[in-house]
């Protein structure tokens, strides 16, 4: 009677926590509905208004993977709970509503259980995991010590009492499974069979670390062509490392001893302090207005047309024999935006509306990231390539280093961009750095990560006037955030030297913008204004060319990133194209000259808010004379024909453009542009006696001011390729008399 009821109560079980899967399946959509519904939230609004069917479908795609879970707690269960009475009488259709409540009660705190202990084994399988439940769960319980589970060895308790649990059901099923071998019960090996199979796979997959390391692949010839790889962060501030004099000199150790055995280069700006702005001016090796990516939020046809652009340098590189791959999480899905050239695209794709209902579904079924951050949660729900939140860096890492094998593989030489996320808003670094440099008695709502809302950023900004512990605790966020990504750099080289690769490879590490931290007349963020100083678009930048360039050589010389594609063309022995504007910078690196007279050029970013929350320092006056445009709820719309991303209206491109603020940037001096009704607004600082630009000296130096507005005008015409800016043009003395400010600038 027990061979042939024990079967029975193993599938009257499997029933019962299907439907607690439906049960929890339902609860998860209550609690996603309760979240995102009601609360005035724009975005929120436009998902049920305008996407609803996405909402509900996305909800639906969600189920398999509860069914899956479902079914892996009855196996995993069954053995503990084979001789419950409840179980019993339900299986011999006895006892009546009252044993199937007591069932579905028996089994709601077992699986409470197994979800608990199973955090174990899956948070150390993918520790991103509880770096983002530590920052969900910050807001609602802020008191909690969410790292106190790996500090107390709790994760490392719940991992053996789980893989015991494991175990004992995978013996308890190989015993029933022999017993049937050896009894010659075909039915009863199929039966039994198939959970120690499912068993075995859930063991081996928490066990097994993800993305395990790919084999070194072998050095080739001596003579075979330099690689190039490129180490960044984005948002990465020059002024946050230990090289350069921060006063936190362990932050970036990784990033200090590679600079001992490369060039810095320590004034190079970017024309953009945006992503895909930024990279497309390296790549092109053209400022904004000649390249025409104006603002992140592009339409089909905007980034058909820039993805046409001739002379992109990766696409130069691949036609001279190289391996061109990016590897990037959502901070470079830009580059799923605009085909800059590369061969090999492993950046996340673009962020599109859906992508942030998607976001919004995952967290709310909490199954989904704890069991299925890995391959078959990617074939349930592709979409989550877009969300990488709980993934790891160094998930990146290995990618790139598998692409660096792949390109070995195949005998020729590599072109990398490895570009991480770590730096960038909300600065939610993984444990132990979000939590290295914060103070421990902190409860604010900064407590993990920056806490702002879509709907507050695109309304009212980053609050300007924060308490002095709140902006200290974001400056310890971001802080914790380089230091991480510090660590990632540490680990590229030392693979790229294990590799036998690091004297054949140029590496740069670099980023693709700086951050504003609340320095005097900013707020947070990046590319909104030119005040405070250079922080928003001075970015580190370190390189070594093996056999050309001097260990621990410092370039003070201005430069810009629409320089780099001709510098590394030049060094890898290419053709430049007449079509560039950047300058070449070997001369620097080698040492044959101290300066090129190359002045710096910029423009602000797209302002998710209207930009009088942006300017903090301006007069009233000025305030009312301020040209702007209104912010994201009012410029955006969804476009449904092109993958349903965000785009800015077409009837609002040449506004934009028109209250974008510009910036020309000599070695002394600083011009900031601001557009008025009645006429430009300027400021003018001596950025070497005033570095945070306190004193505007606009008035007391006409003629200088005159000069580099000349000089705006010439970049808004896209006619800078030959500009220089002589040294002795910086005493304004010097400058040329008046009748001279209207011929061309050699």
């Amino acid at each position: 009677m027990h061979e042939t009821s024990e079967p029975r109560r193993f599938w009257v079980l499997l029933r019962a926590q299907l439907w607690l899967a439906v049960a929890y399946f339902a609860t998860s959509v209550l609690g996603f509905v309760r979240q995102t519904d009601g609360h005035g939230d724009d975005f929120a609004d436009i998902a049920y208004q305008q996407y609803l069917g996405t909402v509900v479908t996305y909800q639906l795609r969600v189920i398999p993977a509860y069914l899956i879970v479902g079914l892996c707690y009855g196996v995993l269960l069954f053995p503990l709970l084979r001789d419950r009475r409840a179980l019993a009488q339900v299986a011999c259709g006895a006892g009546g509503v009252w044993a199937h409540a007591r069932l579905l009660g028996t089994l709601v705190l077992a699986d409470l259980a197994v979800y608990i202990l199973s955090m174990g084994p899956f948070f150390q399988r993918s520790p991103g995991l509880l770096d983002g439940t530590a920052r969900k769960m910050s807001v609602v319980a802020p008191n909690l010590d969410y790292y106190a589970l790996y500090r107390l060895h709790i994760l490392d308790a719940a991992s053996v009492i789980f893989g015991a649990l494991v175990i004992w059901a995978a013996v308890f099923y190989a015993r029933r499974w022999w017993a049937a071998v050896r009894a010659a019960r075909s039915a009863q090996r199929v039966l039994w069979s198939a959970p120690v199979v499912a068993l075995l796979a859930i063991g081996l997959w928490s066990a097994v670390p993800a993305g395990a390391p790919t084999a070194q692949a072998a050095p080739g010839a001596a003579a075979a062509p330099l690689n190039v790889l490129i180490i960044a962060s984005d948002s990465l501030r020059y002024d946050h490392l230990g090289v350069h004099g921060y006063h936190r000199q362990d932050i970036s150790p990784n990033i200090d001893a590679f600079a001992a055995d490369a060039v810095d280069v320590r004034n190079l700006h970017v024309a953009t302090a945006s992503t895909l702005e930024s990279w497309v001016s390296f790549m092109s090796s053209r400022f904004p207005p000649e390249h025409g990516v104006r603002y992140m939020y592009l339409r089909r046809d905007q980034a058909e047309q820039a993805s046409r652009l001739p002379d992109m340098l990766p696409r130069l590189l691949q036609q001279m024999g190289y391996y061109t791959t990016v590897v990037s999480n959502w901070a470079g899905n830009c580059f799923s935006l605009v085909d800059v050239g590369f061969e090999h695209n492993l950046a996340s794709d673009t962020q599109n509306f859906e992508s942030f209902i998607m976001e919004a579904t995952i967290w709310a079924h909490l199954v989904f990231p704890l069991y299925f951050s890995n391959d078959l949660g990617a074939w349930l729900l592709p979409e989550t390539n877009r969300i990488t939140k709980y993934v790891r860096p160094g998930v990146l890492t290995e990618k790139m280093l598998g692409q660096i094998d792949a390109a070995q593989g195949e005998g020729r030489p590599f072109f990398g961009l490895l570009f991480y996320s770590t730096t960038h808003l909300p600065y939610s670094a993984s444990y132990p750095y979000n939590v290295k440099y914060v103070d421990p008695a902190y409860r604010g709502p900064h407590r993990y990560q920056i806490d702002v809302s879509v709907h507050d950023l695109i309304t009212t900004g980053f609050a300007p006037d924060l308490p002095a512990d709140t902006i200290q605790q974001i400056r310890d966020l971001y802080d914790g955030a380089v230091s991480e990504f510090d660590h990632h750099v540490g680990e590229v080289i030392a693979d790229l030297k294990a590799r036998g690769l690091y004297d054949r490879t140029i590496i740069i590490v670099t980023s693709d913008h700086g951050e504003d931290l609340y320095d005097p007349g900013s707020t947070l963020g990046h590319g909104t204004n030119f005040f405070g100083g250079d922080q928003s678009t001075h970015i580190p930048f370190f390189v070594r060319v093996p056999g050309v360039t001097r260990p621990g050589a410092v370039v003070d010389a201005l430069a810009r990133n629409v320089d780099l594609a001709p510098t590394l063309m030049a060094l890898l022995g290419g053709q430049r194209p007449a079509t560039w504007t950047g300058a070449d910078l070997t001369p620097l690196l080698t040492g044959e000259a101290d300066d090129l007279d190359l002045p710096v050029f910029a423009e602000t970013c797209y302002l998710f808010f209207p930009k009088s929350k942006a300017l903090v320092d301006l007069t009233e006056a000025e305030r009312q004379n301020l040209l702007e445009s209104k912010g994201a709820r009012d410029t955006l719309e969804i476009d449904r024909s092109f993958d349903n991303n965000m785009v800015l209206r077409a009837d609002l491109h040449d506004e934009v453009i028109a209250t974008k603020d510009r910036m020309v940037r000599t070695r002394r001096w600083k011009l900031v542009e601001i557009p008025g009704i009645d006429g430009p607004i300027h400021r003018l600082y001596d950025m070497r006696a005033d570095p945070t630009q306190s004193r505007d000296l606009s008035r007391a130096h006409p003629r200088l001011r005159a000069r580099l507005a000349a000089l705006i005008d010439r970049y808004d015409a896209g006619d800078v390729a030959k500009v220089r800016w002589p040294a002795a043009w910086e005493d304004p003395a010097a400058l040329p008399p008046d009748a001279d400010l209207t011929r061309p600038i050699p």
